[in-house]
């Protein structure tokens, strides 16, 4: 029963949301914090922390987290397929019509409306992240040390994770 829970918390996920990855966080919060507490808030926010570190796309790589967490390789392999499965066929279609259809009206006024919810579903998500993940004035600074670094001095954010790393293991 936890497999199919997962799946279809997942699905959800995927099917009712726009824009990127970091747009699913809110509704990703929602399933997995509220709706079926199968991780607290403080440990959702360090999954989304060690999902945008390591290699993938960040919702891939939550939902496998999940999963596993959850009901092992099989809740990761649930999860996972129910994360991806609306939008893989979405694109698909999307992919083989797109060039036939993206002149049309009625496909233009969609996506000037896509846009701009995409980054406000981004927005909804840094801010919960930032009320759960900023909590003292040295992890405000980290914070900004790491937002000037990335995109005022245009750093490779490879570098500035292991700066990061490397400093959090030199301060212990």
């Amino acid at each position: 029963m936890i497999l199919v829970k997962l799946f279809f918390a997942f699905l959800k996920i995927g099917l009712f949301t726009v824009g990127s990855g970091y747009s699913m966080l809110v509704l990703a919060q929602r399933y997995v914090v509220e709706n079926h507490h199968w991780l607290t808030l403080e440990e959702f926010t360090d999954v989304v922390a060690m999902a945008e570190v390591t290699p993938g796309p960040i919702m891939i790589n939550m939902a496998t987290f999940v999963g596993s967490r959850t009901a092992g390789f099989k809740g990761a392999v649930s999860a996972t397929l129910g994360l991806i499965f609306i939008p893989f066929v979405c694109l698909y279609l999307i992919s083989v019509n797109y060039y036939r259809l993206k002149d049309y009206y009625a496909v233009q006024k969609i996506m000037k409306v896509i846009r701009p919810m995409a980054v406000g579903f981004i927005t909804v998500a840094i801010l919960k992240l930032l009320c759960t993940s900023v909590t003292d004035l040295k992890s405000a600074a980290v914070a900004v040390v790491v937002i000037v670094i990335t995109y005022v001095l245009k750093v490779n954010p490879v570098y500035t994770v292991i700066a990061g790393v490397m400093f959090a293991l030199i301060l212990k």
